[in-house]
């Protein structure tokens, strides 16, 4: 199944959240989700995408849903079609009931008090910082008449985000405290996403950089780079990660 079939049933699901739970109007929805008010009252109605919205209630996606929309609705701004990509990809796991993972490891956050006390100050002022950030780079994104450069100012934006993220789940990891759940990646899928991602360096953008007439737009080309390589250096951080855990299960 494809992200693209189960995208408009998580619409549906997400419009009447936003609609009956959280209180927003037809308009504010469709603000939101990036749609049409008609289209709302569409998905409200069950007249458009209804049947993959009963095939998601099934099999257990509403929950996935509502922490979905919670997390919108406390951070504000409008739903990026990355992050309902994000929430497809979920709810196929659902949907076809497959795993990817190859085990489970237990592990347990041994923090002092005032030690824990201390790092959800700095979390918290983190989180503070980066929301901030965000709200301020996206108004000054709508401002802008350039696309190229608007979407550079979007992209920090977007990291401004998803680095509150990052800050919020590591609040609730502290805040939960004892023991802690680390799905472990199996190696053979991982390895291969490391050889894939390797191979793509091969198409370099090089020549591209290079015939692009503007700096912006060669800005633009370096931010790809910089993320081939940070997805690089995270498939192999887990690579390396799961070698050692499964060194030390075998010595055990």
């Amino acid at each position: 199944m494809k992200p693209e079939e189960v995208i408009p049933g998580l619409r549906a699901l997400i419009v009447k959240d936003l609609v009956e739970r959280h209180g927003f109007s037809k308009k504010e929805a469709a603000e939101i989700l990036g749609i049409t008010p008609p289209a709302v009252t569409l998905y409200l109605q069950g007249k458009r995408a209804g049947d993959m919205a009963k095939l998601l209630r099934r099999r257990g996606a509403l929950k996935l849903v509502k922490e979905f929309t919670d997390h919108v609705v406390e951070r504000g701004g409008k739903i990026s079609m990355p992050a309902l990509y994000d929430l497809a990809f979920s709810a196929i796991t659902l949907i076809e009931d497959k795993t990817i993972m190859g085990k489970e490891e237990k592990s347990v956050i041994d923090l002092r008090k005032d030690e824990a006390q201390r790092l959800l100050q700095l979390l918290r002022e983190r989180f503070e910082i980066e929301q901030k950030s965000a709200e301020e780079f996206m108004r000054i994104a709508s401002r802008l008449r350039n696309q190229a450069l608007r979407m550079l100012i979007r992209m920090i934006a977007r990291d401004c985000v998803k680095h509150a993220d990052i800050m919020m789940l590591l609040m609730s990891a502290i805040e939960s405290g004892g023991e802690m759940k680390i799905d472990l990646p199996d190696i053979e899928l991982l390895d291969k996403l490391l050889s894939e991602e390797k191979s793509f360096h091969i198409y370099g953008l090089d020549e591209i950089r290079r015939l692009l007439p503007h700096k912006i737009f060669v800005l633009l080309i370096d931010c790809i780079a910089d993320d081939e390589k940070k997805h690089e250096r995270i498939l192999k951080t887990l690579v390396n990660y799961a070698r050692i855990s499964e060194k030390r299960e075998k010595g055990s």
